[in-house]
Order: C-alpha cells, then sequence, then structure tokens
C-alpha cells in the first residue's frame, strides 16, 4: 500500500464528509503527514435582495465564512481529527479547488463521488495527486438502499 504524506479532503456542502474524514484518517496516521479538510463557499451565486440594493456575490459568502469554519472545526473535533488543518475558499468551487491543489501539493486527494473529481483532475497541469473517490451517500439514502427503496419518490 503507497504511504501518503499530504492528504486532501474537499468537503461537499450537504455535510455527507464524515465518510472522507474517517477514511482518510485510516490513510494517514495523525503523527505522519499533513491533512487539509477544504471546503469550497461558491461566490457565483449572491444577487439576493437586501433592501434597496443587492448584495454583491461575496458579500453574502464572508458573512458565511465564520460559522462554517467554526462547523468544520467542530465536525474535525468529533471525529478525533483536531490535529488536522482545515481552510475555507471562497470562489467558483473547480477553478478555487484546483489553484489550491497546485498551491498545496496533496499525494492524495480523498473526495464524494459527486464532486466530479475526474473533472478536477482535467483542470490540474503536470502530475496530479492520486484521487480516491468515495460513494458519500446520506442516512436517508443508506436506508433507502437497505430496504430496496429509491432515493426519491418514497417518503
Amino acid at each position: 500500500m503507497k504511504t501518503y504524506r499530504r492528504i486532501l479532503i474537499p468537503l461537499p456542502a450537504d455535510g455527507r464528509g464524515e465518510i472522507l474524514l474517517r477514511r482518510a484518517a485510516e490513510l494517514l496516521p495523525a503523527s505522519r503527514g499533513d491533512m487539509m479538510v477544504v471546503r469550497v463557499l461558491d461566490t457565483r451565486h449572491g444577487f439576493e435582495s437586501d433592501g434597496p440594493a443587492g448584495s454583491l456575490p461575496g458579500e453574502r459568502v464572508a458573512r458565511q465564512v465564520p460559522g462554517v469554519k467554526k462547523r468544520l472545526d467542530l465536525l474535525l473535533a468529533r471525529n478525533n481529527l483536531a490535529w488536522a488543518e482545515s481552510r475555507i475558499l471562497c470562489g467558483e468551487p473547480r477553478p478555487a479547488m484546483a489553484e489550491f491543489i497546485r498551491a498545496w501539493k496533496p499525494d492524495l486527494v480523498v473526495t464524494c463521488a459527486d464532486l466530479a473529481p475526474e473533472q478536477l483532475a482535467n483542470d490540474l497541469s503536470g502530475e496530479p495527486p492520486d484521487i480516491l473517490t468515495l460513494k458519500c451517500h446520506g442516512l436517508f439514502n443508506r436506508l433507502g438502499d437497505a430496504f430496496g427503496l429509491a432515493a426519491h419518490g418514497h417518503a
């Protein structure tokens, strides 16, 4: 099995990242490398009505950063990963993540299948890191699978 020294985990916005954290922790013991957990806040949207003038795209996201960072740090602590680093990136998700990967240079990216890792690999030039893709079904999807129900269409 390959030894990884720097693992990056981009967490999905819907809170299904605990499986990613557990798998990454299995691959990288705390004392032998670096783990970075990243959440990207999309700034492409944000022209909500805010009185007589709408807010700029970055303003709405900037107000969200402290709360998202706090939740991210609590998630790490809850999973015994308080030693890991966490960052909040603001911008368009794919370019922001590709730029962060180029700058941080991880050996491995652990991601959900929903986050289109093959597109991310195409955005990277040079030698891209290894990408481990996991299925990150939510609790209701897992229960539906267990009972043979489709994820949609059943209450």
